[in-house]
């Protein structure tokens, strides 16, 4: 037998079988859309439609997938149980796997093997159990725009569903062949759907172990760098929050100079983007010093952070200022760029007193933080600028947590006025004096009954070491 492509084969007949191939991909093509115009809603005819599926024959195989993607792709209740007792998922499966597979046959099936992968915990579990993650993985390798973008969203519902099946993706190389198969592509429905589902594998409890997810940020950052579509750069930027969730992330990040990026999307209009875009600065100044240094050098970090201290939704302002307290836990070098600044410190002090619960207790922190590693003149200042006094007033608050916190900084702050010697013109500790003259004296002392055991251990402590010679004068 001679093969079609050898040099033997009368050109006549080549054009011939040319002709007729193209003749079939016609009529084939006529049956899709036919078979598409079609309206399939009836959840009975399945077991007919899985007998046409499992046959060789272009028409019942195309008219048994069709149907059957159409009636799982049913907004309510689409009758994902009743394909799998119909046994269509090794027959799906063979389809998407098989060489000799038309690329129209293996769409067919991946969509059918996508809708049924978003169904419950058990029924995704089972089309794993008949190989439904390596058949997508397989299908990644083929050079066919919508074979590939049906794959990859079969692949972002699996390891959507639960951490055990995203890290069976994971151990099969699936980053990287999910990156390959998106690089250089500017489809933009199939780059969105590879940085959602590169996304859902970064993410879950307990975060993957980066060594499997490592190849995903620099195409994170590359789309936060180049892309325009929202959907894309939400997703990276979640990707990436996800992603840098140790020290090693964050070095694989900071090396793909992609901040500068981060922070111009700080003044977008997109809420949805704005908040993992926040939580992925504060999950990379909530690290090492180096770090937090690669944000705060960018000169418009900080105005462009602070702009959005009076956002609407307080999800906003709470990762702005939990964003914060991360930069006052810092060094004085860092945070002088926040304590420094006036407005700045009035705008904390303003949430720490009035905002809501979630996001005040967030400024809290970050006035506390501020106080614990001070030189003498940021010290001072802190009793200047107000920060001392609202951390008095906040006394009066009724939740342990912020009292924590609280009193945590009124203790550095009366430390660092006896160890830098800051002393009134009666040789009194400045921030001693200034706690008696708020009148603060009498919530610190009734903060030693408190319920709390941490609260009322606290308040005793700083009463016995500074204010020990005012109860004994009291006594005598």
């Amino acid at each position: 037998m001679i093969g079609s492509g050898s040099s033997s084969t009368p050109s006549g007949t080549n054009q011939t079988t040319q002709g007729s191939n193209d003749e079939e991909q016609q009529k084939i093509n006529e049956l899709i859309t036919n078979l598409n115009e079609m309206t399939f809603e009836d959840s009975s005819i399945i077991p007919s439609l899985a007998q046409k599926i499992n046959s060789d024959e272009p028409e019942d195989l195309y008219h048994g997938l069709i149907g059957v993607r159409k009636l799982l792709s049913k907004e309510d209740s689409p009758p994902i149980q009743e394909a799998i007792n119909a046994n269509i998922v090794p027959r799906l499966i063979a389809l998407m796997t098989k060489s000799s597979s038309a690329n129209k046959v293996k769409f067919e099936a991946a969509w059918c093997l996508t809708n049924l992968c978003s169904g419950t915990t058990e029924q995704t579990e089972y089309c794993i159990d008949n190989g439904g993650i390596t058949a997508f993985l397989n299908l990644l390798k083929i050079e066919n725009l919508e074979v590939a973008e049906q794959s990859i969203w079969g692949l972002g519902n699996i390891a959507g569903d639960s951490s055990q099946f995203r890290d069976i993706i994971l151990n099969q190389n699936g980053v990287e062949l999910l990156v390959n198969a998106l690089k250089n592509d500017s489809n933009v429905s199939l780059r969105r759907n590879g940085v959602w589902a590169l996304s859902n594998l970064c993410r879950g409890k307990p975060l993957p172990n980066l060594s499997l997810i490592k190849g995903a940020i620099p195409f994170f950052a590359d789309v936060l760098k180049n892309d325009t579509d929202e959907q894309s750069l939400t997703d990276a930027a979640w990707g990436v929050s996800y992603a840098v969730g140790n020290e090693q992330g964050v070095e694989i990040f900071l090396a793909q100079n992609a901040v500068p990026n981060l922070i111009q999307l700080l003044s977008h209009q997109n809420l949805a983007l704005i908040v993992p875009v926040l939580r992925t600065i504060g999950n990379i100044v909530s690290g090492p010093e180096e770090h937090t240094s690669a944000v705060i050098k960018e000169k418009n970090f900080f105005p462009e952070l602070f702009k959005l201290v009076k956002h609407k939704k307080k999800a906003v302002r709470r990762e702005i200022f939990w964003t914060i307290s991360n930069i006052t836990a810092g060094t004085p070098v860092q945070f002088e760029g926040i304590m420094g600044n006036p407005d700045y410190v009035n705008i904390i002090i303003d949430v720490a007193k009035n905002d809501v619960p979630e996001v005040s207790r967030e400024a809290v922190w970050a006035l506390s933080n501020s106080t614990a590693s001070c030189t003498p003149a940021q010290i001072i200042r802190i009793l200047n600028n107000g920060v001392y006094s609202c951390l008095l007033s906040l006394l009066s608050q009724e939740d342990p947590r912020i009292l924590q916190v609280v009193l945590e900084g009124i203790e550095h702050c009366l430390k660092w006025g006896e160890q830098f010697n800051l002393n009134d013109d009666n040789g009194k500790n400045k921030f001693v004096a200034e706690l008696e003259n708020q009148g603060a004296l009498d919530l610190l002392e009734n903060l030693q009954s408190h319920e709390d055991a941490q609260v009322s251990e606290f308040s005793a402590g700083i009463l016995a070491d500074y204010f020990a010679d005012e109860e004994e004068e009291v006594e005598a």
